[in-house]
């Protein structure tokens, strides 16, 4: 009896440490955002949401393309655990699996850095700029960015995204659940699926 109490204890301890160990990516533990899409060029619902403070993510997608007369209806499931990407296709019920060759650097930045303060750095790299300007969507109130090349961005002081546009397209949250994480089975569809190995992404770094 106290070998097997002190087998669980040392069980327990592990899942600890790992947990533990996980960086934090987001300064919000758990938030769902649904957005509706409009444009000429896109139109559909997204809905994206993250757990452990963004170490698990998802986004479900279902949407229209439309260029030059051509329409394509995308419904896609994508899923990040740490380091890994798993790219789903529910209608053949099989997926990618690929390595975020940036994911080092992130984690490697956060041990400096907080979440909010990496989050200002990257919407600095991207060229965005506080324009001074807020907005109220989906009853949480956000600040704009302006980039010349990007279009405008509208984030909330905790670094949810509720709205984004781009030539023209609009991608705007129609409701934000904070302390929300979604559907537990949405973090794991991808076990329920074919899953092969996707293509190397850090090619896309090293040119």
């Amino acid at each position: 009896m106290k070998f097997s109490g002190l087998v669980i204890f040392a069980l327990f301890a592990t899942i600890a440490v790992e947990a533990a160990a996980q960086p934090k990516l987001h300064p919000i533990e758990e938030a769902c955002v649904t957005y509706e899409m409009s444009g000429q060029m896109q139109n559909g619902s997204i809905t994206r949401c993250h757990r452990e403070y963004g170490y698990e993510q998802y986004e479900i997608q279902n949407i229209t393309i439309g260029i030059a007369g051509f329409t394509q209806t995308q419904n896609s499931h994508n899923i990040t655990i740490g380091d890994t990407i798993y790219a789903i296709d529910l209608e053949n019920n099989s997926g990618t699996k690929t390595t975020n060759p940036m994911y080092q650097n992130m984690v490697s930045a956060m041990e400096n850095n907080d979440a909010e303060e990496m989050s200002d750095a990257f919407i600095s790299a991207m060229g965005y700029s506080q324009t001074g300007e807020t907005k109220t969507i989906a009853n949480h109130e956000c600040a704009v960015y302006n980039s010349s090349q990007a279009g405008t961005l509208c984030l909330t002081a905790e670094g949810l995204m509720l709205e984004q546009t781009i030539l023209g397209n609009a991608t705007t949250a129609t409701s934000v659940s904070i302390g929300d994480s979604g559907d537990d089975a949405n973090y794991t569809l991808y076990q329920q699926v074919t899953i092969s190995e996707g293509p190397d992404l850090s090619n896309l770094f090293n040119q």
